[in-house]
């Protein structure tokens, strides 16, 4: 159904249906009518001439107030439909009671409420100043609109954040002079009958409420004075091209790659390098290339058509876009040959696609799915490629020399990245990610970031997931959200960093991919109130993958408790905390105190550094102090230890690593023992990293900078 505009006295009905209130009203949509309107002589009206898309009535002179008379308001009908009937189709003259209604005093007291069934992120509820001056609120005001997406908050939920909004305390008197407009209880009806009214909306197929303004009457009630809106149909409920019981992907038997090539650093030859060396079976590789009875010692077929009575699980497409489109359209027609097709080039449905190759074949999937035809699951375009660690599969077209993955079977860690450059990044610089699996999915012409997820929560064993994505297509993020739910109640953890934010990053993102970016504000707020771990910042996202690789299995946070060898951590950690977050530090008591001083007396460290936290031991330190400093901050009660090692220092064993390895497991066993968190700071060059290694392969998360460890606190903490 197309988008049709909604006039105001249909919106009226739909509001009643629910049991909210509006005024008396009556639709005249001839002069001749006006008099059966019901209202008395001099009763004070509102006139509204309606039309066709006609949104703001005021701009074109087809609103007036005035007392009822039924000669002088046919006389406005007329004077109406001549302003507006050459622009817009005429729908007539509403009558409305003029309602009268408490003000606030010398503060704003109307309200704007909007339900729109986003395609991005499904219902969302907008809660706001209202009257004329709503876009300047808007504006002019950070955070003057709240926004609740249903399908993750309830009406009580959302009542808690009206009441500690400005709005909520002016509505409830609760701010400077005020005398309460309405109560609490008032206020939750209102919001259950949006939430009523989100369902009506689903089931009658509307896109689009929004009411301007919504004012408290002199009896305390909510009446909605104005209100237009859009009908559309609702979009149907997509499911995985890929079927969760189908191993296709997460476990393919054979693998076809079409675009090799002799020459040197094609990207189709160092995909072939890359898949020969997985644990595929001889019989598992099939390159498609014509002319050719083998290359590289792979078997190859001459094209697609081989495919349909020997088919394969995965098809990767390393061709341009003139060669890609036309291979998958014979698949199409043949009907079989690859259940999985990836395709890795670019100029599909991005920013450099001149030919609309991209809107080719989306005609062709959506033809043949709404047809019930066979058709394959796409993957990109402008995909990098994936890394499956059970079958120590790599069809990333890096080369080794530049990216030596090391797969991790037994890894309880999986990356999905709508960016390939961001997948590759984050192995390269952190050298003890080991992934399950790693996805870069490109474009997400088909499959989307959700589809992936769904495939990766089938599999019990990831507890972790890390996500980059620009842009969530169709009603994506709400299906995202769906999922991240479903992973937090299993106590699996889902980060997400969200490109594409601001303007000149939304530009770039569809630049990049040709991503549907949305509204970023929208998007945080349901995914953050669905469970996910929200980042703002690529040092955020890293940190945070650091502490959650280390501590999969992590429900909550305690408090914080820095141990270090150097003056400037102690002083950093505080600033990285931030004045409002001091309190996430672990606070002595007296016998605390009294404890971790005798310790350091018994080092022989009295006199020379403070019992405290952050604790400064100074680089006298060596490893057994820094393990009875630990150890005693777990034992009085915090939840967190950040342990910084300054390596410079001539009492740390950072050359021999005897006396680092064993300390590494004694920290080890430490974490295991108590269910405590442990991260370890290594502020120092390139001769450490073989320092660094020896608590990386531990499982510790070991940070380059003390504020870098404690600002993956700081998200973590505010995520629960």
């Amino acid at each position: 159904m197309t988008s049709a505009f909604i006039p105001e006295h249909e919106v009226y009905g739909y509001l009643s249906a629910v049991g909210m209130k509006v005024p008396r009203h009556f639709l005249a949509d001839d002069e001749s009518k006006v008099a059966d309107a019901p209202f008395e002589e001099g009763e004070p009206v509102v006139v509204k001439g309606l039309a066709r898309d006609l949104w703001h009535k005021s701009e074109y002179g087809a609103l007036a107030f005035c007392d009822f008379d039924s000669g002088a308001v046919a006389a406005k009908h007329s004077e109406m439909h001549e302003k507006v009937g050459p622009r817009f189709e005429w729908l007539g003259t509403l009558i409305a009671e003029n309602v009268g209604f408490r003000r606030a005093r010398h503060a704003p007291s109307e309200i704007f409420i909007s339900l729109q069934r986003d395609q991005c992120c499904g219902a969302i509820i907008s809660f706001g100043f209202g009257g004329l001056l709503t876009e300047d609120w808007a504006r002019e005001l950070k955070q003057s609109l709240l926004v609740w997406p249903t399908s993750v908050y309830t009406p009580e939920e959302a009542l808690e954040e009206l009441c500690g909004h400005w709005l909520g305390r002016i509505l409830l008197g609760e701010a400077r002079q005020q005398t309460a407009l309405t109560t609490r209880d008032k206020l939750l009806d209102l919001l259950e009958k949006l939430w009523k009214l989100d369902e009506l909306m689903a089931n009658e197929q509307l896109g689009l409420l929004e009411m301007n303004p919504v004012v408290i009457d002199d009896t305390g009630e909510f009446v909605a004075l104005d209100g237009v809106g859009l009908r559309s149909a609702d979009a149907q409920e997509e499911y995985c091209p890929v079927p969760l019981q189908d191993d296709s992907f997460l476990n393919p038997r054979r693998i076809a790659l079409a675009g090799v090539s002799a020459k040197a650093g094609s990207v189709g030859g160092l995909i072939l390098e890359n898949l020969r060396k997985s644990s595929l079976p001889d019989e598992g590789l099939l390159v498609i290339k014509p002319g050719v009875d083998e290359f590289a010692g792979v078997r190859c077929v001459p094209d697609v058509a081989a495919l349909a009575d020997d088919p394969v699980d995965i098809l990767i497409v390393a061709l341009p876009a003139t060669r890609c489109v036309p291979m998958i359209e014979t698949l199409c027609e043949q009907g079989g040959g690859a259940a999985v097709v990836y395709i890795v080039a670019g100029g599909i449905g991005d920013g450099a696609d001149k030919e609309g190759f991209g809107e080719r074949l989306s005609a062709l999937i959506d033809s043949r799915r709404q047809k019930g035809e066979w058709c394959p699951a796409i993957v990109g375009p402008n995909g990098l490629g994936m890394l499956l660690s059970p079958l120590k599969l790599n069809s990333l077209f890096i080369p080794q020399s530049k990216l030596n993955v090391e797969f991790a079977p037994e890894s309880d860690v999986a990356l999905i990245s709508q960016s390939g450059a961001f997948l590759i990044t984050r192995l390269s610089r952190h050298s003890n990610l080991n992934l399950k699996y790693g996805f870069s999915i490109g474009n997400q012409l088909d499959m989307k970031l959700s589809d992936f997820m769904a495939l990766v929560a089938r599999d019990k064993s990831v507890r972790v997931l890390g996500i980059y994505v620009e842009g969530f297509v169709g009603g994506d993020a709400c299906a995202v959200a769906k999922l991240v739910e479903q992973f937090r109640a299993e106590n699996r953890h889902v980060i997400i960093y969200k490109g594409g934010r601001s303007q000149l990053g939304q530009t770039a993102a569809e630049s990049h991919t040709g991503a549907m970016t949305g509204d970023y504000h929208v998007q945080k707020r349901l995914l953050h109130k669905a469970g996910a771990i929200l980042t703002e910042s690529f040092n955020q996202f890293n940190a945070v993958l650091k502490w959650m690789s280390a501590y999969p299995e992590l429900r909550e946070l305690g408090k914080l408790a820095i141990v270090t060898n150097a003056g400037y951590e102690t002083v950093g950690s505080v600033d990285t905390l931030g004045d409002t977050d001091t309190d996430r530090l672990y606070r002595f008591g007296e016998d605390d105190r009294a404890a971790l001083t005798a310790i350091l007396e018994r080092h022989g460290m009295q006199g020379l550094v403070a019992a405290s936290n952050p604790l400064d031991l100074t680089p006298m330190a060596d490893e057994d102090v820094y393990f009875d400093c630990v150890e005693a901050m777990i034992g009085f009660g915090a939840g967190v230890v950040m342990l910084g090692l300054v390596p410079l220092s001539e009492q740390l064993d950072t050359h021999q690593l005897t006396q680092a390895e064993a300390f590494a497991a004694r920290l080890r066993s430490l974490a295991q023992s108590t269910g405590r968190l442990i991260g370890v700071v290594i502020d120092a060059g390139m001769p450490y990293q073989s320092y660094k290694s020896v608590f990386e392969r531990q499982g510790f998360p070991v940070f380059d900078g003390m504020d870098m460890g404690v600002l993956g606190i700081n998200v973590l903490k505010n995520s629960r």
